[in-house]
């Protein structure tokens, strides 16, 4: 019988052991940050917030043609017009960059689309095979332009 007794020494390593382990327990818990609570409550009070309306005007950048391609065309020729504006601007400083498409005149007559997007406009056209050499003017806007305001001139050749 004596011999399934537990031996003296593991005893007393158990019991050091579980010392030592309520020591650090109590440690732990005794260091960890108190959490308090204010005998005061404190409630927020609602506040009505003052908001203005700004009313922002918008203001349509209307495309400009700065490029065609190529440069020198040929009557029958398709070119590629290239352009940039074809965005709203507000007087807040934002914009609005959406895509939208206008006319593209040759010589005061509807020839086909500019569409814009992000400050950049793109289209491409087929000259008429009848068009006469020399000096042409090609503009895209919502409005006619007077007889001498010309967008973007260019020369048709026949080489």
């Amino acid at each position: 019988m004596l011999s399934k007794m537990v031996p003296h020494k593991t005893y007393q390593v158990n019991c050091t052991a579980a010392v030592w382990l309520g020591i650090f327990l109590i440690t732990i818990i005794s260091c960890a940050p108190q959490q308090t609570t204010s005998p005061i409550a404190v409630t927020a009070t609602p506040q009505i917030a003052a908001t203005a309306t700004v009313q922002c005007e918008q203001e349509l950048i209307l495309p400009r043609i700065v490029e065609i391609q190529p440069a020198r065309p040929l009557p029958g020729d398709e070119i590629t017009v290239i352009g940039s504006g074809g965005y709203v601007r507000d007087t807040c400083g934002g914009y609005i960059e959406g895509s939208r498409v206008f006319k593209l005149y040759l010589d005061n007559e509807a020839i086909g689309d500019l569409s814009c997007y992000v400050n950049h406009c793109e289209g491409k056209v087929t000259l008429p095979g009848t068009l006469s050499t020399g000096s042409h003017c090609l503009f895209a806007e919502a409005r006619a332009l007077t007889p001498n305001e010309c967008q973007f001139e260019f020369q048709v050749t026949t080489e």
